[in-house]
């Protein structure tokens, strides 16, 4: 399936499949626009204007422009993303613009009337003049074809022909080679190709495991470091199974730091790798277990040595992996503040809890191999704490500063939890003990990333302050404030010609309305600007302060020139004044200067964000700012010069130490005093919001349930594995007991409750936000609208639509809309009753072409159509949606001369912003929750089974002679089930009688059966062989001496068997008392392997386990075992083929195991449900008891017995019993036999 799509998917992004695409896009809007234009009613009510708002929707849901003239005048559009003139041609043409690139078709239908055409703009690309998140030009194909493709109208060489709905070509498509596409998967694909990588592995795995059981543990290891490795160069080398390098997660600039780890996708692959490794090692092998009393007294102290070093270099780099993660990458890990979370921070924390997971299991291991070694436990302590100190003295401090001490403390800690019996590792992950590590592990884990994400902010925070102190060159916006068109004009400004001429008060406040209507747009908006104009003599000309024509001059020659002539930088500016603009006044005539103009330029300290949204600022160039929620105050000399708004600053420093930097901590603030070692006038204050144990709950929920997902998931995958690899030994991992499922149901009310309020409440939130900023916007455009009515009241411009075009093409107009945008902090737009764009505050949108200058057609239609009052939607540029409001401005009578609209840009943000506090408390709250109810169901349950105790108690008492009563004086469930179990007793008394004599009965009956059975066998050729004897007595053979002594040597032999069997009989009916005593099974395995040393056909050898194994049991029963187990498996081994019986001793979950493999013919599966039936043999011979006899004694001593078996390649049986430690006085208690 994967290849089939990746075939498919291949074929996709070939540049004939880029251009076929590129037509059937085209075919596609083409044909979507004839079915319009086969609905005669739906055009002609575009040229009468009585459309319904469900043809008007219809048709602004169409995903091309469409624009109806009337006699050259448009009279309907369905977009304002762009404007389309009125075409001349019916013919197709391409058509190139500032929002891309179009196919252009004139509609004549037969049905209009004359001067009646539509025009269509079916966009082929779509273009903006720069790009950041909410604006990406693209093909309208698709986003895998490259934007540096070149479209011609004319044929190319090379060139891919895009046609249309008629099979014509429009124009031509050239690639270029090396901006052609690489294969990138898909979700679907992604899924495909992990779900098969995952399938091989499992498989690759189960070869693995089953090699490591039945033949060399180390073979099985060695095969698995052999698939890990070799996987993992595939993936380095050609990127396997896809192109790996072209995912963002392989980014290098996210996360590099070495050519192992060039980057996320690369560490969390290694993490993996490490962890499947260790993993493997944990479950299938011993391959790291040093037997101490083979080794030499100097070996030893070596390779305790080696091993305590190599722990410890364990737990430092997991520290150095977290330290490099979080400080050297562009990953942001301050989980407190969800708008500032991505996918990446995600894979980041699920790559550090698989290190985490990798670690801890690996030190688990070495400490096992440590305490074998070294079995004082204080000395292996005194042994790490001295090499612990050492590596922690040489550690690199300048990353990991105090954490190194506190990685050190921890890991002491850490070792001496590992060997507390109580919480030893086990498989079961939902045990409490196992659930205390999950707590423990992600609690340091949390205190590492809190202490490296603080030193990661305090890096930030310093380098912003440096910033801060440095000139704020604006190198991108230099180009947009376009002085030099500026300047052309201003030099041949008929009225600052004028003004200068003649100057008065009056026209110099006309002068800077003029100004800041014609000048001071775009990218200048960001600045306060103060015009200083003069004369030819240096007079000042009514400027608003005393600064001086030289003193300014002075100014523009200790500044940097830019790459405008008339723009100069202000390199050593302290008082946010970085540029400066000198621009001559020429006369008439051009031919000599009257005057001059100068444009000082400083940053506006409180912009509003609905003033200069992020849409308008390309990637490169939007700010750092507020990204990490900074405030900040300048000081020089010790006084406060500028600020943001959100921080009470002092207006003066004095007393505290501001070199090089100075941390200071205030009321949930973290204070930052910066002074330039260049410039020590010079003072910088950064102010960050600080909320300690917000941020580590945050921190400790994110990775506890990481952590979770993470141990689910390998418990799945175990599971499976497990269950292909022994399908009826591998047993439940999670046992779902009364008190887990009770834990597990409050557990999961308080998940499933925490998504359905989480998710309510957010949608309450949006639906409650959008109302306010609704209501907000209500307030404000009712204000507007009262000061611009009265405004155009003041200019009679309220009479007819004519007053009121001619009132608003003033500039003054201009510049009190601009004014009041300012002052309001939104953008204000006021169009023409036609719909076109009279006068806006924010020009760049429109100037950018981001909008075309003309009004939503659905909000122009409610408006002018349905004479709605006011109107409130949402709207889209790009990728950014926000909310608008519309008001009509209306005559005495009416009638609407124009609309006003305020578009709320910051609305998405800001909601964003508010929905990410929501989810971080909500998060916070119900992590809390779910600790605090983990915690309680713990007591909860215990209380609730309690009262089962009693009753289990009980059962386990259970036999068929005396049994006592339970007394319950509550009327509950419990009761009723007390009431229901006296009831068996009694009933259990009473069939016990009847039961045994029954049971005697049926089996003195079978008994005698098989006895009278086995007995007869011999008994017929004794009879026969004596009545052949008699025969030949009676005719005098001449052998009968021969023949008797053949006979009495027949009849001694089938006597002899029926000794045997009788022997049997009496073996099974009665087993040998008892004599239990504590086993190491190893020594035992050597002893039966002993037994068999000169066997000639079959080779006997034992696999014991690393550690010793204890048992509690009778020797010679479990030795008889052993031996019948083997004999049969020699018996079973087919001639010619050269025999191999393995006794392998192993461990696992508290249960000593014993199995016995052989290499013979198997068992047949018609013989396997029979095999542990009494007097069931699959030889010629026998009375088939000897395994059941080896079950009874096994079940005896509270084990379990079963086998595998392969036809033709051999069987093997397992014996499980209870393992216990040496000096373990509480032995397991036998069964009572019944």
């Amino acid at each position: 399936m994967a290849i089939y799509w990746f075939t498919r998917q291949s074929h996709d992004i070939s540049p004939a499949a880029m251009a076929r695409a590129v037509s059937n896009n085209l075919v596609d809007k083409e044909n979507k626009m004839q079915r319009v234009i086969d609905d005669n009613e739906l055009i002609k009510g575009i040229f009468s204007e009585h459309l319904d708002s469900r043809d008007v929707k219809e048709l602004t849901e169409l995903p091309f422009g469409l624009y109806a003239y009337k006699d050259s005048s448009l009279v309907f559009w369905n977009n304002n993303k762009t404007l389309a003139a009125c075409a001349d041609s019916e013919a197709e043409k391409l058509v190139f613009n500032e929002r891309g690139v179009f196919v252009q078709k004139c509609y004549r239908p037969k049905y209009l009337s004359k001067g009646e055409v539509i025009t269509v703009l079916f966009p082929i690309v779509i273009q903006y003049p720069f790009e950041n998140k909410y604006l990406e030009s693209r093909f309208e194909a698709g986003n895998h074809i490259p934007m540096e493709t070149r479209i011609s109208a004319n044929p190319v060489k090379g060139g891919y022909a895009v046609t249309d709905i008629s099979g014509k070509h429009i124009f031509y498509l050239k690639f270029n080679t090396t901006s052609l596409p690489g294969w990138m998967p898909d979700t679907l694909m992604i899924c495909l190709l992990l779900a098969a990588l995952l399938t091989t592995i499992a498989w690759l795995q189960l070869i693995s495991v089953n090699i490591s059981r039945k033949r060399s543990p180390i073979l099985g290891f060695l095969l698995t470091l052999i698939l890990v490795i070799g996987t993992r160069v595939l993936t380095y080398k050609f990127g396997l199974p896809f192109h790996l390098r072209s995912m963002p997660i392989f980014d290098p600039r996210l996360y590099a730091t070495s050519a192992l780890h060039p980057s996320l996708g690369d560490l969390l692959l290694n993490s993996l790798c490490f962890l499947w490794i260790v993993a493997y090692m944990l479950a299938n092998t011993s391959v790291i277990s040093v037997e101490p009393a083979r080794l030499s007294k100097h070996l030893k102290i070596v390779i305790s040595l080696l091993c305590a070093a190599t722990i410890l270099i364990c737990a430092f780099w997991f520290i150095n992996i977290i330290s490099s993660l979080v400080l050297d990458s562009a990953i942001s890990f301050d989980v407190s503040h969800f708008y500032s979370i991505s996918k990446y921070t995600l894979f980041g924390l699920l790559t550090i809890g698989i290190i985490t997971l990798g670690c801890c299991l690996f030190i688990y291991l070495l400490n096992i191999q440590l305490s074998t070694l070294v079995t004082n436990k204080w000395v292996k302590y005194l042994l790490l704490t001295v090499l612990g100190i050492i590596m922690t003295l040489l550690s690199d401090k300048t990353r990991t500063g105090s954490m190194s001490y506190l990685m050190f403390v921890w890991f002491l800690l850490f070792i001496i939890l590992l060997d507390v019996k109580k919480l030893t590792y086990s498989r079961d992950v939902l045990a409490p003990h196992m659930i205390f590590w999950a707590f423990f592990v992600c609690a340091f884990c949390t205190g590492v990333l809190f202490y490296f994400n603080d030193v990661k902010e305090k890096r930030t925070r310093e380098r912003f302050a440096e910033d801060m102190t440095q000139p704020r060159r604006d190198y991108a916006s230099e180009y947009d404030f376009d002085i030099k068109n500026i300047s052309k004009n201003v030099e041949n400004d008929r009225v600052i010609q004028a003004f200068i001429k003649t100057p008065n008060r009056e026209l110099r406040r006309e002068l800077n309305e003029r100004f800041g209507v014609l000048y001071l747009n775009g990218q200048l908006n960001k600045y306060q600007t103060n015009i200083y104009v003069f004369d030819a003599v240096g007079r000042s000309l009514y400027n608003n302060d005393t600064a001086s024509y030289n003193s300014l001059w002075k100014l523009v020659r200790q500044s940097i020139p830019t790459a405008d002539s008339n723009l100069y930088f202000r390199g050593d500016a302290q008082d946010g004044h970085y540029y400066i603009a000198s621009i001559p006044v020429y006369d008439y005539n051009h031919t000599k200067k009257v005057g001059y103009v100068f444009l000082d330029l400083a940053i506006k300290q409180a912009t509003g964000e609905s003033l200069y949204p992020e849409l308008l600022q390309p990637n490169k160039t939007m700010g750092n700012e507020n990204e990490a929620g900074y405030s900040y105050g300048i000081y020089v000399n010790r006084k406060l010069l500028t600020q943001t708004n959100d921080y009470a600053f002092p207006l003066l420093i004095n007393g505290k130490e501001t070199t090089p930097y100075a941390y200071y901590d205030k009321e949930g603030y973290s204070e930052l005093w910066y002074t330039d070692a260049s410039d020590k006038s010079k003072t910088v204050v950064v102010v960050h919001r600080t909320n300690t144990v917000l941020e580590l709950i945050t921190l400790f929920s994110y990775l506890f349930g990481i952590q979770v997902i993470t141990a689910l998931l390998i418990v799945i995958y175990r599971s499976a594995l497990s269950y292909l690899v022994m399908p009826k030994a591998s047993g439940k991992f999670i046992s779902f007991t009364l008190r887990r499922r009770i834990h597990f149901s409050m557990l999961g009310i308080v998940l499933v409750s925490f998504l359905i309020i989480g998710l309510v409440t957010i949608i309450y939130f949006q639906v409650q936000y959008d109302q306010n900023n609704r209501k907000k916007l209500l307030g404000i455009i009712q204000n507007v609208e009262r000061t611009v009515v009265q405004h155009l009241a003041q200019q009679n411009g309220l009479a007819d639509i004519d007053a009121f075009n001619n009132a608003t093409s003033t500039a003054a107009f201009k510049y009190f809309i601009v004014d009041l945008s300012n002052n309001q902090k939104i953008d204000i737009n006021i169009y023409k009753a036609s719909g076109l764009l009279d006068v806006t505050s924010q020009d760049n949108i429109y100037d950018r072409a981001l909008l075309a200058r003309i009004m939503r057609a659905d909000a122009y239609y409610q408006l002018s159509q349905n004479n709605t009052s006011l109107l409130t939607q949402n709207e889209r540029i790009g990728k950014l949606s926000y909310l608008s409001c519309y008001v009509p401005i209306r005559d005495e009578s009416g009638n609407a001369l124009g609309y006003i609209n305020i578009p709320y840009f910051s609305s998405q943000k800001e909601l964003s912003y508010q929905i990410s506090n929501i989810l971080v408390a909500l998060i916070n709250l119900y992590a809390f929750i779910f600790l605090l109810s983990g915690l309680l169901t713990v007591f909860i349950t215990r209380w609730i089974t309690r009262s089962f105790n009693v009753v289990i108690e009980r059962f386990e008492k259970l036999n068929l002679s005396k049994n006592e009563l339970v007394d319950w004086p509550y009327d509950d469930e419990i009761g009723l089930l007390i009431k229901e179990y006296n009831k068996m007793v009694k009933n259990v008394e009473e069939n016990a009688i009847l039961l045994a004599q029954s049971e005697r009965e049926g089996a003195w009956r079978e008994m005698a059966q098989q006895v009278a059975h086995e007995i007869k066998n011999p008994l017929t050729p004794m009879k026969l062989n004596i009545q052949y004897l008699q025969q030949a007595l009676k005719n005098k053979y001449s052998n009968v001496q021969e023949l008797t002594e053949k006979v009495a040597d027949s009849l001694i032999e089938q006597i002899d068997n029926l000794s045997y069997i009788a022997s049997e009989f009496s073996n099974f009916a009665k087993m040998p008392e008892a004599r239990p005593e504590v086993i190491e099974l190893n020594d035992l395995a050597e002893r039966v392997v002993e037994l068999y040393l000169n066997e000639q056909q079959v080779k006997v050898s034992a696999r014991p386990y690393a550690e010793p194994v204890y048992v509690y049991a009778d020797y010679s029963q479990l030795l008889r075992v052993c031996t019948n187990l083997i004999i049969n498996a020699i018996q079973a081994m087919p001639e010619g083929r050269s025999g191999a019986v393995n006794v392998v001793i192993d461990r696992k979950d508290q249960q000593a195991i014993i199995a016995i493999e052989d290499n013979g013919a198997g068992i047949s599966e018609d013989k396997i449900d029979k095999i542990f039936q009494p007097y069931f043999t699959t030889k010629s011979s026998g009375t088939g008891l000897g395994l059941a006899m080896t079950k009874k004694i096994i079940e005896f001593w509270k084990g379990t017995i079963w086998f595998e078996t392969e036809a033709g390649k051999g069987t093997t049986f397992f014996i499980s019993l209870p393992s216990i430690k040496k000096d373990d006085v509480t032995k397991p208690a036998p069964r009572v036999p019944a």
